[in-house]
């Protein structure tokens, strides 16, 4: 069978990295079909994955929705080159509308309950849905669960070793922590924020007594945060995570890496309280490997107690825990793609 997997962010080729060379091992074509965002690219290229780009990301509103017409066709030119069988992307709306008009199969992946985009017009264009088990949404009869989150694919102990050589070859000074701080830009992130720049200098400044500080951030630095610039490649970053002490973030994705690489991970921003996602949830829940915070105010006293006190050892046994009752996903979501 011949297969397209559209990747829109770094996580999504993680996350479909084994399945993708699985694929490939048992004789199917895959094509990586990639959008201009963010470090994607650079990642791919860091990993030699071979790639198409159908488009940029862009910023603005208007900007983005005058682009979805460019994206479509480009989307479609390339699709009609390589006649897919099957389309798999996060939760596109571009391979999903793409898959229907060529009469093709098109699978996603979402775990994000609050992205109305994924569920008012991509869910209803698409011939399978795969959530976690946790997912609190039901698409009916195409949604088919699999155990624990997407990031068991890449950060389960059965496909993913940490490297300490990565952080001495980049001459990181341990004890570190890893600050992650995202650009708001994307379209599920309308009218939600994370920390505002005097909140982030406030947090390096507190834990600077304690351990070394690094910061990874999808915008540039401003000058007061630039002397913090993470200095290692993007395609290192699960490394530096693991060996990393402490994990303090407004970004979704890096929180989740953390917690499952056995990083003691807090995570804050307008996403946080009731109405939260249910992985972040389950995570504190259920396995106690991230805490939610909803503000500045209570992440500052919780920042200074992991900083000052080592949760390291605490949060390895949770991890350990967490893998030996989910495992790794990769061979139901292979299965998902070749038989069912």
């Amino acid at each position: 069978m011949r297969y397209i997997f559209e990747l829109n962010h770094p996580k999504h080729y993680y996350q479909f990295k084994v399945v993708m060379l699985s694929l490939m091992a048992e004789g199917h074509d895959v094509l990586v079909l990639a959008r201009d965002k963010d470090v994607l690219l650079k990642v791919l290229e860091e990993e030699h994955v071979p790639y198409e780009v159908f488009g940029r990301h862009n910023k603005s509103m208007a900007k983005k929705i005058w682009g979805t017409f460019a994206l479509l066709h480009n989307y479609h030119r390339i699709a009609r080159q390589f006649k897919p069988d099957v389309i798999v992307s996060k939760a596109s709306f571009y391979g999903c509308f793409t898959a229907w008009r060529m009469r093709k199969k098109s699978v996603i992946f979402p775990d994000s309950e609050v992205v109305k985009v994924t569920n008012k017009y991509v869910v209803p264009l698409c011939t399978k849905v795969v959530t976690p088990e946790n997912f609190t949404l039901d698409y009916g009869p195409k949604h088919i669960k699999v155990k624990g989150v997407f990031e068991n694919c890449y950060l389960a102990p059965s496909v993913f070793t940490p490297d300490a050589s990565v952080v001495k070859k980049f001459g990181l000074s341990q004890p570190y922590a890893v600050f992650r701080f995202v650009g708001w830009f994307a379209n599920h992130d309308v009218k939600n924020s994370g920390f505002t720049l005097e909140e982030k200098i406030q947090m390096v400044k507190a834990v600077e007594p304690y351990m070394h500080v690094y910061v990874s951030s999808e915008k540039a630095l401003p000058e007061e945060l630039a002397p913090y610039k993470l200095p290692t490649p993007a395609s290192a970053i699960h490394h530096v995570l693991s060996f990393a002490d402490l994990y303090l973030g407004d970004s979704q994705t890096m929180a989740t890496e953390a917690a499952l690489l056995g990083t003691p991970a807090i995570r804050s921003n307008s996403f946080v309280g009731e109405h939260d996602m249910s992985n972040f949830i389950m995570l504190e829940k259920t396995y106690g490997l991230l805490r939610n915070v909803p503000n500045f105010e209570e992440v500052m006293p919780l920042l200074r107690e992991f900083a000052s006190v080592s949760q390291k050892a605490v949060w390895v046994e949770k991890q350990q825990s967490y893998f030996a009752s989910v495992g790794d996903s990769n061979a139901e979501i292979l299965d998902i793609l070749t038989h069912k």
